[in-house]
């Protein structure tokens, strides 16, 4: 009987995580799905070409730049990953997956992807966010610039940050 009790509660265990397994890969979506795609043609216009009067901002695996996208001509933060750089595909889709299923008033929302080939035929990857006008929280609490002071916040606002 203890015996028959134990294979019961195996296979329980068993079902229910496949069922949770299952759930988990049918609410992960394709990319194309996740987000309206956007063309290499459409973010090399919007940024002017990726010039350097458009960037905002340079990471471990590319840069960013500020555009205006599209006929609406919204504002947008675009991160061009560095396909070159050990990692920067694997930290594409990962950040695509991260964010698209994350809901935080402190993090950015992302608007949309570009993983396309661009004008050389070379492979091109870019995550477009929305554009933060006040600037970043690394900003605000570690540079100087014209805009900004980092003495502007207290212990407390930095805490909340």
């Amino acid at each position: 009987m203890v015996i028959l009790m134990i294979l019961l509660a195996c296979l329980i265990i068993v079902y229910t995580g496949r069922r949770k397994h299952t759930q988990k890969s049918s609410r992960t979506l394709p990319m194309e799905q996740q987000f309206p795609m956007v063309s290499y043609a459409d973010l090399s216009k919007a940024t002017n070409n990726f010039s350097a009067s458009n960037m905002i901002g340079q990471g471990s695996f590319g840069f960013v730049y500020k555009g205006k996208l599209g006929e609406t001509g919204t504002t947008v933060a675009v991160k061009v990953m560095n396909l070159k750089q050990k990692g920067a595909a694997k930290s594409f889709v990962t950040e695509c997956e991260a964010l698209s299923n994350v809901r935080h008033r402190n993090l950015i929302k992302i608007i949309t992807v570009c993983s396309s080939i661009d004008f050389k035929g070379v492979d091109f990857k870019a995550l477009i966010y929305e554009y933060m006008k006040c600037g970043s929280s690394e900003d605000w609490m570690h540079q100087s610039n014209d805009k900004l002071e980092a003495g502007n916040l207290g212990l407390i606002q930095r805490l909340n940050l």
